[in-house]
């Protein structure tokens, strides 16, 4: 992967960073029609990925709808993964930390995420991710 690409979902812009980064920004309200565009994307732009690094910015969500919940939950992938959250509301974190569980037990996930209070600290942690990652 060469190129940066983005792509638009709803309010919410996702850019795959080379060479194998996706950051998602999300603004506003994330709503159910947005998850699923999220995971046909990232389907499509990282089939050929060993592993998954995401970084998501969520200094600008205003809500997420509860049906989301079902959506991130349904996703299935068995690459391991890595997701850096920049920002998030108290109640945003316990649901993923909800999420992630529950990934992690009933679609047997290997998953890592924590949450960062700025970019530059969950870009770092994505880049020791990436090493750890590449060695699995």
């Amino acid at each position: 992967m060469s190129a940066l690409r983005q792509a638009v979902i709803g309010e919410h812009t996702a850019t795959l960073e080379p060479p194998d980064l996706l950051v998602l920004t999300f603004r506003g309200v994330i709503r159910a029609p947005h998850v699923a565009a999220y995971a046909a994307l990232r389907g499509e732009l990282l089939a050929d990925q060993r592993y998954l690094l995401t970084l998501a910015d969520l200094r600008r969500v205003e809500g997420v709808e509860p049906e989301c919940r079902r959506g991130i939950a349904a996703i299935r992938d068995e690459r391991a993964q890595a997701t850096a959250f920049v920002g998030g509301s108290f109640r945003f974190r316990v649901v993923a930390e909800l999420i992630a569980n529950a990934a992690r037990v009933f679609a047997h996930r290997k998953l890592a995420f924590r949450f960062f209070p700025d970019e530059a600290s969950a870009r770092s942690w994505l880049t020791e991710m990436r090493r750890t990652l590449r060695g699995a």
